[in-house]
């Protein structure tokens, strides 16, 4: 079985046959006569060794782009990576390959190189599907993946041509006759559409690479960060500091961590309400695989952290008094750390004034030296202290000890606990018009790829020659020659040999 774009019948002749590797090679007699700088670019992107290329340093890149972190801070690269190469991968954008102008770059690239092999072929492509060559010798016949000879010696070429059409026509060939003097020629073709799988594949990359770079230009990427019971508008662009506007808004119900039994996180859960024109739209409770999508923004559980606590101070009356504190974030040795603010806070019970603050917080506290079990915020406690006198006397302030959610503190008949705390989410906002471009584009390639592998062409040849006393019968198939020895074997049962 001969095996390429091309069945060997389908142009039989020397010179056709060199036309065809010409073709393929993206050559012709101009290409030699008149160079010039376009028909240079033509060819160059015409090779193989330029896909081969492209090919290479886009497997690079994305190595590139999953070895090193990507869209990290630039103070972990060099951290990890220390000042002089921190600033090479900055600077090249290796931080961000995927979004980068070079990736892109490349990407285009490939996709001129896929545009002009597939334009180089596609003349070829049309004359196999629909101007086949009708006409063939009974030696090209014979020459074929499978043939065979049949003695014509009586009856009419009319009645042989007949024969030989209906039963190509009855297994489903499209077929074609011409006439050379007084013989006959009959082609016959099935599975048209294998032809195309190739150029449907190319096509289909095409789509994916133009909605992978349109959406890289069209679409968004950033973070926002809600805490409990507020709502956000917008949103902070990667690399920006300039909030923009999402046009509705987006609520924090309220974020859990979920934990096995071993103490194990698994999972977090944002509760989010979208709210347009004042009017309660969509509603979700999002995890890291379970995003919420409303007007092509996409809202993906990213992050979370503590915004603030409330401590409770009720008086020896039973009256209340709530005060909200600010929990400041920030990178520690073994995770997030939360800097309360350190501000004295007045409390009046009967005519007197007396201060506390919170010291310091642990959001998974343990009774050791250690404080804290983890960064999340599974035991919240803070260590408070208080002053009757003047808070402005350091010498003044009592530590009274940790207080939580379920160990409250005792000071002069007033009770000191840790209502609550406010949770914040970190979500990545992300969109991207083109999607529905790219997942044409992988329609496209599944149809190309079943078509290349699933439909294969056909090519039956019959040459009816009363002079020679035989009919010449050959095909050509690139799937299992079996197939086309059972069209023949029909052919042969037709013409009652």
């Amino acid at each position: 079985m001969r095996s390429g774009i091309l069945e060997a019948a389908d142009f039989p002749t020397t010179q056709e046959q060199q036309y065809v590797v010409d073709e393929l090679n993206g050559r012709s007699d101009a290409d030699v006569k008149e160079p010039d700088l376009l028909r240079a670019l033509w060819v160059f992107f015409s090779s193989m060794k330029t896909a081969i290329a492209l090919l290479l340093l886009l497997a690079v890149g994305s190595v590139i782009g999953t070895v090193i972190p990507q869209d990290s801070p630039p103070e972990m690269y060099i951290r990890q990576y220390g000042q002089a190469k921190s600033s090479i991968i900055l600077k090249l954008g290796l931080h961000d390959v995927f979004h980068s102008s070079w990736y892109s770059f490349l990407l285009t690239m490939m996709s001129v190189n896929l545009l002009v092999c597939s334009i180089n072929r596609f003349k070829l492509a049309w004359r196999r599907a629909y101007q086949p060559k009708v006409l063939a010798s009974s030696d090209q016949i014979t020459g074929m993946q499978v043939s065979d000879r049949v003695e014509f010696t009586d009856g009419s070429v009319e009645d042989a041509e007949s024969k030989v059409v209906t039963a190509l026509g009855g297994a489903r060939y499209s077929v074609s006759t011409d006439r050379d003097g007084g013989d006959v020629c009959v082609y016959a073709a099935k599975g048209r559409m294998g032809i195309w799988g190739p150029y449907l594949t190319h096509l289909s990359l095409l789509i994916i690479f133009a909605g992978y770079i349109l959406g890289n230009r069209i679409g968004f990427d950033g973070y926002a960060f809600i805490p409990e019971g507020s709502k956000v508008t917008g949103y902070y662009p990667k690399d920006s500091e300039q909030i923009r506007d999402l046009g509705f808004e987006v609520r924090l119900v309220d974020f859990t961590i979920e934990l096995d039994e071993k103490r194990n996180v698994s999972g977090y859960k944002s509760h989010l309400q979208v709210f347009d024109g004042g009017k309660q739209v969509a509603e979700k409770t999002i995890d890291v695989n379970h995003p919420l999508t409303y007007r092509g923004a996409t809202f993906y559980q990213s992050d979370f952290g503590l915004e603030g606590m409330i401590i409770k101070v009720t008086r020896p009356d039973g009256s209340p008094e709530r005060v909200p504190i600010r929990l400041q974030t920030q990178a520690g040795p073994h995770g997030k750390e939360y800097v309360p603010e350190l501000v004295p806070v007045d409390v009046k019970t009967g005519g007197k004034t007396w201060a506390f603050f919170v010291h310091h917080f642990a959001p998974d506290y343990v009774d050791s030296p250690a404080v804290n079990a983890s960064d999340l915020p599974i035991n919240p406690a803070a260590l408070v202290y208080v002053n009757e006198r003047f808070a402005e006397d350091p010498t003044a302030w009592r530590k009274i000890g940790w207080v939580s959610r379920d160990t409250p503190a005792e000071y002069k008949g007033h009770k000191i606990e840790l209502e609550d705390v406010i949770d914040y989410t970190g979500l990545q906002v992300a969109g991207n018009p083109a999607l529905p471009v790219v997942y044409a584009g992988f329609a496209i390639m599944l149809l190309g790829v079943f078509a290349s592998f699933y439909i294969h062409h056909r090519v039956v040849r019959v040459r009816i020659s009363p002079s020679e006393g035989m009919i010449a019968v050959g095909g050509a198939s690139r799937a299992d020659a079996s197939v086309v020895e059972r069209d023949i074997a029909r052919l042969r049962e037709a013409l009652g040999r």
